[in-house]
């Protein structure tokens, strides 16, 4: 290749690339070649630290020679315990109650729905003595949702709750007792693993949903371990939630929290181990989050205990001003225009145009919305 250019690139509004073309010289079949001009970049104080990031590269030459590689998972900076885990390669965080700092940190917040202490909730009816023994159709029952969910750029209007601590977005017909890791083959697909055990009910145990137009709550009460019987309460709001990626948002609150399945080999028939499995996966079972497998975090994921809370969403620190509907950088005339459009359904917004619409941040655009706007036009 004589005299050749690399140029990088990347799609990343927090990412600025000042010098993005460097010579390379020529190079000679089976050779390499070293450019003594580098690329200078510079990352946004916003990027989240430990975020792997894709460049592409372009090598080229002006007698026609091309080729683009994809420089794929460079990490910017160093991940902590106070930094959300994540993103996956579709570009799902997990924030948990420890990221301080975040905006999206979440806080547990306990929901009550157990009636026999003043909550709203109804029993599933879901039974399950452990270890595979029963029926699926006991273990496993499905609820519909009263609003369209997305997950990786999915709709579902249905989700399958099972007794072992997760829900399968759509119909599932498993029982999946045994827990594996997050992505892979073993179990439902697309899953929340809230608590992915051997889990199995008593007398105490229950089930629990709560139906809103705002969110969803499956509550897991009293549940115990097969392996030990140690109680498991925790409880997981899917929210209809207006994002930029257009997917919606999840939190897991944990009131009773005890991952004591360490599994015991020793007998005719074992007891399963790899205490449990905590995240999500996409309905490939090709792209997901593993916040915890056998009691082990990355850096990133706070060790879970009593009165804990993780939230799962597609949004980052990337800054969307408010109110800038067309993203041109400011807020005017064309941005209300095209939020009455959708208010009247005359032409409807994509979802990064909803975000910013949503000016009073209660999930919903409409002619309050525009008051503000119209507000934050005159004050500029």
């Amino acid at each position: 290749i004589e005299n050749a250019n690399a140029t990088i690139s990347i799609n990343n509004s927090l990412v600025e690339i000042y010098d993005s073309v460097v010579n390379l010289g020529s190079i000679s079949p089976s050779q390499t070649s070293l450019n003594t001009e580098p690329f200078y970049i510079s990352f946004s104080d916003d990027i989240i630290d430990g975020s792997l990031l894709s460049f592409n590269l372009n090598i080229a030459n002006e007698y026609g020679y091309s080729q683009n590689i994809v420089l794929e998972n460079i990490s910017v900076g160093v991940a902590s315990q106070n930094d959300p885990l994540g993103p996956d390669s579709y570009g799902y965080y997990i924030y948990d109650w420890t990221d301080v700092g975040y905006s999206l940190t979440p806080f547990y917040d306990w929901i009550e729905l157990d009636p026999s202490q003043g909550g709203d909730g109804v029993d599933l009816g879901i039974s399950h003595s452990g270890n595979g023994n029963g029926s699926v159709a006991n273990s496993t029952k499905y609820v519909d949702l009263p609003f369209t969910f997305t997950f990786y750029g999915e709709d579902y209007d249905q989700i399958s709750v099972s007794a072992n601590g997760w829900i399968s977005f759509g119909y599932s017909n498993m029982e999946s007792f045994r827990n594996y890791q997050l992505p892979g083959a073993g179990g439902p697909s697309p899953m929340v693993a809230a608590f992915w055990d051997d889990l199995k009910t008593t007398g105490a145990s229950k089930v629990l949903k709560y139906i809103s137009d705002e969110y969803v709550i499956i509550e897991w009460l009293n549940m115990e371990t097969y392996q030990y019987g140690d109680n498991q309460t925790f409880q997981v709001i899917l929210y209809n939630s207006i994002t930029p990626s257009g997917d919606d948002e999840i939190k897991i609150q944990y009131k009773e929290f005890n991952n004591t399945t360490n599994g015991d080999y020793s007998q005719y028939t074992p007891y399963h181990g790899c205490y449990s499995t905590i995240g999500i996966e996409n309905h490939m079972s090709t792209d997901g989050i593993e916040y915890t497998f056998n009691n082990n975090y990355p850096t990133a994921a706070a060790p879970l205990q009593n009165q804990s809370a993780i939230f799962i969403t597609t949004r980052n620190t990337t800054v969307l001003n408010a109110g800038d509907v067309n993203q041109d950088d400011e807020v005017n005339i064309l941005d209300i225009v095209m939020v009455i459009n959708h208010i009247l359904m005359i032409e409807s917004l994509d979802s990064v145009g909803q975000f910013v619409s949503d000016m009073d941040e209660n999930q919903s655009i409409n002619i309050l919305d525009v008051i503000l706007m119209i507000n934050l036009i005159f004050e500029s």
